[in-house]
């Protein structure tokens, strides 16, 4: 039997039409890629400053035409391509790990690692070690799982004085960080996916995701049975309502307000926020959770499922995390998760 969760502070799904294959899967060796690198900024703490030095110096291993393949226009109508499914059925914009040397492939994870937090960055290791534990089955290649099959790109160049943009993603994992002015303005749309959730691979333990999802069972947890009722999200949708290819759509707040909690289920709400949140670099990070906080009474939460389904929503943030149960190769969990801020995707003006 099927165990299903969905967590939604605002919270959304959509069902996934598979396209025509885009990408195969690369045959070479990626033993040395998984696990990815320890975080290690090597410009100093994670900021749109360290991020900026780490995507010119990324940058600047590319002869001219090859790092044309990279880049794009602000507004290129490939950055809203991203998506969670596997590289054969979506094609992605920039260039695969597969097709990196070995020092540019250092250079791309000294440019997450400058990008990001180390929670976020953390992110991605346990997405690209799911994806090598899929890589070891049979319809590995008919599906284009492999940790090589995660792409980047980026959107306008790369600059302290203008506005510029990010990619990162592949099966179950898309980041889209904005930066202006050198400081990090949105890192909306982001998904953040698994399958399994728990596993091992070579000899190392995982638990991806299940973070976030226990983070939003102990706010149900704590509510009182009025509230619960009240945070009801009803039937769990078959797949994220504000997933791929739903820039735009904000759906209705459901669940339970903010404005009735009290201060520790305000406090726990603001903990499941800040999953996604964190992410990004810890002075970015802090800004928003105070914008949140800051709008908080106007936030709901929702939860389908024991402690299977979670959502909260609010004036500019919408979380979803859908959990489908099940598992792969000998583990346990499957999640789609989305952050939005739906008046600043891409980064944005705000209207």
């Amino acid at each position: 039997m099927k165990t299903l969760q969905y967590l939604a502070v605002v919270a959304l799904t959509l069902s996934l039409a598979l396209p025509c294959p885009a990408h195969e899967a690369p045959t070479h060796e990626h033993a040395e890629l998984v696990p990815i690198p320890e975080y290690n900024p090597p410009f100093g703490e994670a900021s749109a400053a360290a991020s900026l030095q780490a995507a010119q110096v990324f940058l600047a291993s590319f002869d001219e035409a090859t790092r044309a393949q990279l880049m794009y226009d602000l507004d290129a109508e490939e950055r809203a391509g991203w998506s969670n499914l596997p590289a054969r059925y979506v094609k992605r914009a920039g260039m695969s790990i597969s097709e990196l040397s070995d020092d540019q492939r250092r250079l791309l994870f000294d440019f997450l690692a400058s990008s990001l937090s180390e929670a976020g960055y953390r992110r991605v290791m346990d997405a690209l070690a799911a994806e090598a534990l899929l890589s070891d089955a049979w319809t590995a290649r008919l599906r284009g799982w492999s940790p090589e099959n995660y792409w980047i790109s980026f959107f306008g160049g790369p600059s302290a004085n203008s506005p510029w943009g990010w990619q990162f993603g592949g099966h179950h994992l898309a980041l889209n960080l904005s930066v202006e002015g050198n400081r990090v303005t949105s890192m909306s749309p982001s998904l953040i996916g698994t399958s399994p959730a728990v596993f091992s691979y070579n000899g190392v333990a995982y638990e991806a995701v299940v973070d976030m999802h226990r983070a939003g069972y102990a706010l149900y947890d704590a509510l009182d049975a009025v509230q619960k009722a009240a945070a009801d999200a009803g039937e769990v949708p078959d797949e994220l309502l504000t997933g791929p290819g739903k820039d735009g759509v904000v759906p209705p707040a459901i669940g339970v307000s903010a404005a009735d909690m009290t201060a520790n289920q305000k406090g726990l709400l603001l903990a499941a926020i800040s999953h996604w949140v964190s992410i990004q670099p810890s002075g970015n990070a802090q800004r928003r959770m105070a914008e949140l906080e800051a709008e908080l009474d106007r936030t709901t939460f929702a939860w389908t499922g024991a402690n299977d389904v979670n959502t909260p929503t609010g004036p500019t943030v919408i979380i979803e995390l859908l959990s489908t149960g099940g598992g792969a190769r000998g583990g346990h969990g499957h999640y789609h998760t989305v952050y939005r801020n739906p008046v600043l995707e891409y980064g944005g003006s705000s209207p």
